[in-house]
């Protein structure tokens, strides 16, 4: 049995490996190689998708991108900006973003984190969202509706329940055979770490069962790719949870701060595109 050692919020033991996991999510990783694809030229000038939209940026801190599907530029991510499905954003060291989604989940990218938004589809009383987490860090405040909510990692996918959750992605590393300083890549590890109430998910390795991840608990998908049973940390998830992204409840909205959106239709006999903006029921679409 591993030694064991008291966190330091509430004083509840948890052992030597369930210390290094939870290090793991408190830790901002470093990438080592760029996160945002050197092909992309980097604008201020923000077009947006042809596809759906899926939400828009309420907070930011620092800087961060955000590129289309198929798309040829990186813009600068400001506040107000809407996001498509599709679309990829990748936070810089020492940045934060906030989303406010279509479905009035909240979610927070932290630093050096890439993260793709394969579809956020709202229904009037079901959700179809997929996300693919590829490095770094997220928070999310998932409201609870019945469907699907997926997060993708490299090794893992987290099916949603709610509510309140972290997920950290990272390659892991180890000092090469026969010595030396140089350590190589032995794959990646995903972490899930959940708050109170109602917090669950589900998660999944590339191999082997589904885990439960109840409230207040940690879970991982080491390098070997299948999902490792839970760990109970009692409160001290919720501290955690706001160490990797603090919540301001007071100045995020309550529903989706965004109104209106843009849509393409393509001109008949043309490859040229027109674009429309499109309104939340009760208001009429205006050409742009």
């Amino acid at each position: 049995m591993g030694m064991m050692i008291l966190l330091p919020t509430t004083g509840f033991a948890v052992d030597s490996s369930t210390r290094t996991l939870l290090q793991f999510l408190e830790t901002e990783p470093t990438p080592r190689f760029p996160l945002l694809p050197p092909s992309l030229s980097i604008t201020d000038s923000f077009k947006p998708s042809a596809t759906s939209y899926a939400g828009t940026i309420v907070q930011l801190k620092g800087t961060a991108y955000i590129y289309h599907k198929e798309g040829t530029s990186a813009y600068k991510v400001r506040k107000d900006l809407p996001v498509f499905n599709g679309d990829t954003l990748v936070t810089a060291q020492n940045s934060k973003v906030t989303l406010q989604m279509s479905d009035d989940t909240t979610l927070v990218l932290t630093a050096q984190t890439k993260l793709l938004i394969e579809k956020s589809l709202p229904r009037m009383k079901a959700r179809d969202t997929v996300l693919q987490l590829f490095f770094g860090r997220i928070r999310a405040l998932v409201k609870k509706l019945s469907g699907e909510y997926t997060i993708k990692t490299t090794n893992s996918s987290v099916g949603v329940r709610g509510t309140d959750f972290a997920v950290a992605v990272a390659p892991i590393s180890k000092n090469r055979p026969l010595g030396g300083e140089k350590k190589v890549t032995t794959g990646f590890l995903t972490a899930v770490l959940t708050g109170g109430h109602q917090s669950t998910v589900e998660l999944n390795g590339l191999f082997g069962p589904s885990v439960t991840v109840k409230p207040f608990s940690v879970a991982r998908v080491p390098s070997e790719n299948r999902a490792e049973q839970a760990v109970y940390i009692g409160p001290s998830a919720v501290a955690l949870l706001e160490q990797i992204a603090p919540q301001q409840h007071e100045v995020l909205p309550t529903v989706s701060v965004a109104s209106c959106w843009m849509v393409s239709v393509k001109i008949l006999g043309t490859e040229k595109k027109k674009y429309f903006k499109v309104c939340k029921p009760g208001q009429k679409p205006v050409e742009k």
